[in-house]
C-alpha cells in the first residue's frame, strides 16, 4: 500500500478538516496549514507528493505558496481550490504549472480523483521548469487536454 503525502492549505479550519477526512480515506497522509507563512514553513521542512491550496489566504495568495513549492521542490502536483472564478488567476497559474483547479464546494469524489490523477501523472511526467509551462501535447488516442482555466465552468443544474 502506497501512502500519498499531501499538504492542504486553507484558512478555514473546517475545510481543512473535511479535506483531511476525505483524503485520509484514500491512503493519504494529510498535513494542514492555514496561512501562507505556515505553508511555506511546512514546505521548507519536507516535500509532499501533492499540494491542495486555497487561492485566497489571510496573508497572501495560494499562488504565493505555489511559487515557494516550485522554487524549493520543482515540478510537483499543485491543486488550487477556490470559490472564485479560475479565469482571474489563469495567467499566473499557468506560469506555475498548476495541475488542477477545483471550485468550492466540491465532492469527495472530485478531490480524491484530482489528487490521484495529479500524483499519478507526476510520476510519469518529465520534470519541467517552474517558469516554462508545459505544452499540451495530444494524449494517447489523439485527444488533447484543456487547461482548467480554458474549460467552461460547470454549474449545478
Amino acid at each position: 500500500m502506497i501512502i500519498t503525502d499531501v499538504l492542504v492549505v486553507d484558512d478555514d479550519a473546517g475545510v481543512c478538516r473535511i479535506v483531511q477526512r476525505m483524503l485520509s480515506n484514500e491512503q493519504c497522509k494529510v498535513q494542514t496549514t492555514q496561512s501562507v507563512a505556515d505553508a511555506l514553513g511546512a514546505i521548507e521542512q519536507k516535500a509532499f507528493d501533492a499540494y491542495v491550496i486555497d487561492f485566497k489566504l489571510p496573508d497572501g495568495s495560494g499562488l504565493d505558496v505555489a511559487e515557494g513549492i516550485r522554487s524549493k521542490w520543482g515540478a510537483t502536483p499543485i491543486i488550487l481550490m477556490s470559490g472564485y472564478d479560475p479565469a482571474a488567476v489563469a495567467l499566473r497559474a499557468e506560469k506555475l504549472s498548476i495541475s488542477n483547479f477545483l471550485e468550492k464546494p466540491f465532492s469527495r469524489e472530485i478531490i480524491c480523483e484530482a489528487v490521484k490523477k495529479a500524483v499519478g501523472s507526476s510520476k510519469t511526467a518529465p520534470k519541467v521548469s517552474p517558469v516554462d509551462p508545459p505544452a499540451s501535447p495530444p494524449a494517447p488516442g489523439g485527444r488533447s487536454w484543456t487547461r482548467f482555466w480554458q474549460r467552461p465552468a460547470k454549474r449545478p443544474a
